[in-house]
């Protein structure tokens, strides 16, 4: 994870008492246990497109999911998630003390938190086919290695507006769960396992 970035600090009473009542060991346990519990929360939100409050995330605008992917329309699903890069990259990092969960993926912070991107004005150079024996040139961009035509363009200077998408924090039912982690392993720190 990151050294940098944006953090989102849970200071939960009922949690911090229940994890005072742990001995060191135990609760270094408790913390790895309950770090890999949210990274699976977490990659839970962007199944479901939704933040930690439970809230759908903003849909995708209509030419987002227009865009091309491969030889289809990437579509309004899986946001977030084309790649998979974002929801992979999620993981945790524990100690007796603390447990951080997060990304080290550069793009993150835009995706929580939502912000607006400014794109200087620039001259581009833009690939299509053109049809010899029809005389006609296809309006749709393609990669250079599969076109015949090239030509510059100037782009203006625009701004691209990204909703937030939150999917770090945590949830009512995280905290409950959270809870019963940590009672597992106060239940397992007693002579005879807790059974």
């Amino acid at each position: 994870m990151a050294a940098e970035g944006i953090r989102i600090t849970v200071d939960d009473s009922a949690v911090l008492a229940a994890l005072s009542r742990l001995e060191q060991r135990d609760r270094s346990d408790a913390m790895h246990a309950i770090g890999a519990y949210l990274v699976t929360s977490t990659q839970q939100r962007f199944e479901r497109e939704s933040g930690p409050d439970g809230r759908p995330w903003q849909r995708l605008s209509p030419r987002t999911a227009n865009k091309r992917i491969g030889k289809t329309r990437r579509g309004y699903d899986h946001m977030l998630r084309v790649k998979n890069r974002l929801y992979s990259s999620i993981s945790y990092q524990a100690d007796a003390s603390s447990t951080a969960v997060g990304t080290n993926v550069a793009y993150a912070a835009i995706q929580h938190l939502g912000g607006v991107i400014k794109q200087a004005a620039r001259r581009q150079t833009i690939y299509q086919r053109y049809d010899p024996k029809a005389d006609t040139l296809d309006q749709r961009f393609v990669k250079r290695s599969r076109s015949n035509f090239a030509r510059d363009v100037d782009v203006a200077a625009h701004e691209i507006n990204i909703p937030a998408r939150p999917y770090l924090g945590i949830s009512d039912e995280d905290r409950a769960e959270i809870l019963e982690i940590v009672a597992d392993t106060e239940r397992r720190s007693l002579p005879g396992g807790g059974r």
